[in-house]
């Protein structure tokens, strides 16, 4: 056997028949680093679009949140500055002046603490 294995390493067919196969791997190596840079561009665009529409949404339920936080103008002289409170404070006192619209303001700050935590 171990005859057989040398006679066809060191027959004269071997070795362009070695040098055919290490070019075919060579293209091959070079085809998928090719395509996964490809893929890598790809990739790196489409996480910019879906940050920059997380953005967006992202403003666009912080404003709805801050509106229904403002509560009626009455009220203007027992607010404090609701960005130094913390998240339990702010539901707190959503909870406790009842305003317009309540249950959609607990529907998006639940929302937004769920995809806060997808984030982390």
């Amino acid at each position: 056997m171990f005859r057989t294995v040398f006679q066809a390493f060191t027959s004269p067919v071997a070795g362009p028949v070695g040098f055919g196969l290490a070019v075919i791997m060579c293209g091959l190596v070079i085809g998928t680093a090719v395509s996964a840079e490809h893929n890598e561009e790809l990739l790196k665009h489409r996480i910019s679009a879906l940050t920059a529409e997380n953005l967006r949404n992202g403003l666009a339920l912080h404003a709805r949140l801050a509106a229904c936080e403002g509560g009626p103008a009455d009220l203007a002289r027992d607010r404090v500055n609701i960005a130094a409170l913390t998240p339990e404070q702010r539901a707190q006192r959503l909870a406790g002046a009842a305003p317009q619209g309540f249950d959609v303001c607990a529907r998006m700050e639940s929302a937004d603490r769920a995809v806060l935590e997808t984030l982390r």
